[in-house]
């Protein structure tokens, strides 16, 4: 049995092999027998809506002595929680904003804010005082705090939704009402990569562990709120100055907007156990099928049906018939359609344009679920399994070059 102190030994002398959760399943899936003696590493990741992140901010509002109290504070519009440190006559303010909370467009969100932070984006700060109201434009670099916490997330496994009655129905799942009679069906999950699928008694997810939360360095404070035995989940923070804005952001729903994050985390292989745990691959990682309306599980299909599509969106502008419908556009959950209908990096393949456009401009290997009551195309992800295999590249390349260690904070 290695030890976490012999693989941070091969690590440092540059002798480590580490492989991305997607190399290692490729190995798995040719037929090769892995041991210990193989891999030192594998690093995993996931990106989607996480219902649970919000952001701590403070900073300056005003000189000293301007104002005993802050009231109310909006940033672009989006409502922040003052407090809880008292701020009497420092002229300071500390506020946590949610990541589901929205302006009045509902279609900018705390997501939408955070990234456009990291960006390096001015966003406007409007101060509610008891000494009058203060309107500033503030960035990430004038804020003396900013950090991330998720208190949920990287969930071990999601369920798939489906609407079994005979009316559409809007949900919080989707910008677009949902079919009766089980005609469509919405997922999150990025099945085999996810980080607790291949740790699912979480022996490398304990708290204390560094993890990289939308690309920066971050710790785990141990597991999230909703967890259960089945379906474990992390909370975790880290500082917003090293995030990468393409691994985070906003997305629109149809009752208000959702908030993109990522996880990326390292598991050291240590014995046959961990091999074992890490060959888990989609085709043996159930996806509940459940009623929308009471969550309420009725049948199972895998992550290797609702991952059988591909991961990204072609694009056929010739096709469109009606350039100023405007459809698409307005319906994107990430805003990621140009007016000449070319794609932006910010598309994470969703699906939401391949259904709503009747032209078919915009098309994909469709996924679908089969089940015991018939098969049910996919017709949302909300997760994105590129950008997932991309946190975990990040965090492999960051051991590679001896930036990280394993089994503990940085």
């Amino acid at each position: 049995m290695k030890s976490i102190e012999n693989i941070n030994t091969k690590i440092s002398n540059g002798t480590a092999v580490i492989w991305t959760a997607s190399e290692f399943k490729k190995h798995i899936r040719s037929g090769e027998t892995i041991t210990p003696e193989d891999v030192d590493v594998v690093t995993c990741g996931t990106f989607g809506v996480m219902s649970g992140t919000a952001a701590i901010l403070a900073f300056q509002a005003a000189p000293t002595g301007s104002f005993i109290h802050a009231c109310k504070l909006t940033l672009n519009g989006i409502p922040a929680h003052i407090g809880p440190c008292p701020n009497e006559n420092n002229g300071h303010v500390d506020a946590m904003v949610y990541g589901t909370a929205q302006s009045s467009d509902s279609g900018y969100g705390g997501g939408h804010l955070f990234a456009d932070l990291v960006t390096g984006k001015s966003v406007e700060a409007v101060i509610e005082t008891d000494a009058g109201t203060i309107v500033k434009q503030i960035t990430l670099s004038d804020m003396s705090s900013a950090k991330i916490i998720i208190t949920r997330g990287a969930f071990k496994n999601y369920m798939a939704f489906v609407n079994p009655g005979e009316e559409e129905i809007t949900t919080i799942f989707s910008v677009l009402p949902m079919q009766g009679n089980m005609r469509e069906a919405t997922f999150s999950g990025c099945g085999e990569i996810n980080p607790l699928e291949n740790d699912p008694e979480l022996k490398y997810h304990s708290p204390g562990t560094a993890a990289l939360v939308n690309g920066a360095p971050g710790i785990i404070i141990g597991t999230g709120t909703r967890t259960s035995a089945v379906r474990p989940n992390l909370s975790l923070a880290a500082d917003m100055w090293q995030m990468d804005p393409n691994l985070m952001g906003g997305f629109k729903m149809k009752s208000g907007c959702e908030c993109l994050t990522s996880v990326a985390t390292a598991i050291p292989v240590t014995d046959d156990t961990a091999i074992a745990a890490l060959s888990i691959l989609d085709e043996n990682i159930p996806l509940p099928i459940a009623n929308v309306l009471n969550r309420t599980t009725f049948d199972v299909a895998t992550y290797s049906e609702a991952w059988s599509g591909d991961p990204r969106i072609s694009v056929e502008p010739d096709k469109c018939k009606t350039l100023d419908c405007n459809r698409c556009r307005d319906l994107c959950p990430r805003g990621a359609i140009h007016h000449d209908l070319s794609i932006t990096k910010s598309c994470m393949g969703c699906l939401t344009c391949t259904v709503v456009c009747p032209n078919h401009v915009f098309s994909t290997k469709n996924s679908t679920l089969h089940t015991t009551t018939g098969n049910i195309p996919i017709v949302l992800r909300q997760s994105d399994r590129t950008r997932g295999e991309i946190a975990a590249l990040m965090l492999r390349n960051k051991i590679r070059t001896g930036e990280w260690k394993i089994g503990g904070p940085l």
